[in-house]
């Protein structure tokens, strides 16, 4: 079923469709969710309460892609999160001590590359996710955020080339 079919079904009070659109779309609004925030419990709060919106908002919902609307409430409420945190991100221990020094590593370097696009500028950021993370096609981009195709492709390329230059550095650095 498309999702042009799943929303015609929502308006008409299907409640059954709401369920459809939760499954299909859940596990990449939470991925989305995870890397924003760098938080899991808290990336799961946001992605419910995207779900719990869009519920709420069914009614009004009248653009062309559906995935991009599920990003934009959740760019929206990530952004509330940023804003409202306050907490230190903890770290959660890692069970199998076999696999520790592994799961750190890769813990140290997913945090190291959030660290990195945290200190880019908000719109460079939100591009940056919003396609690796989101899997949205530039024009896509464009739609959520209101700007034109070419200032999109423009702020993921001056923020991709930011992240390589801050990671050459410190390569430099450490060598």
């Amino acid at each position: 079923m498309t999702d042009k079919e799943l929303i015609r079904k929502v308006h008409s009070g299907d409640r059954k469709a709401f369920s459809l659109i939760a499954e299909r779309y859940y596990d990449e609004i939470y991925r989305f969710c995870r890397y924003y925030t760098g938080h899991e419990e808290d990336a799961y709060d946001i992605t419910q309460e995207v779900f719990l919106r869009f519920i709420k908002y069914a009614d009004s919902y009248r653009h062309r892609n559906l995935k991009g609307y599920l990003l934009m409430i959740a760019r929206n409420l990530c952004r509330d999160y940023f804003f409202h945190k306050t907490e230190i991100l903890q770290l959660e221990a890692v069970p199998d001590h076999g696999e520790y020094d592994k799961a750190i590593e890769e813990l140290a370097d997913q945090l190291h590359l959030q660290k990195i696009l945290m200190e880019l500028p908000d719109q460079q950021k939100e591009v940056i996710v919003l396609k690796t993370i989101g899997e949205l096609k530039f024009r896509e981009i464009a739609q959520i955020t209101g700007c034109n195709l070419s200032t999109v492709k423009s702020r993921y390329r001056i923020g991709i080339a930011a992240v390589k230059k801050r990671m050459e550095d410190e390569d430099e650095k450490k060598g």
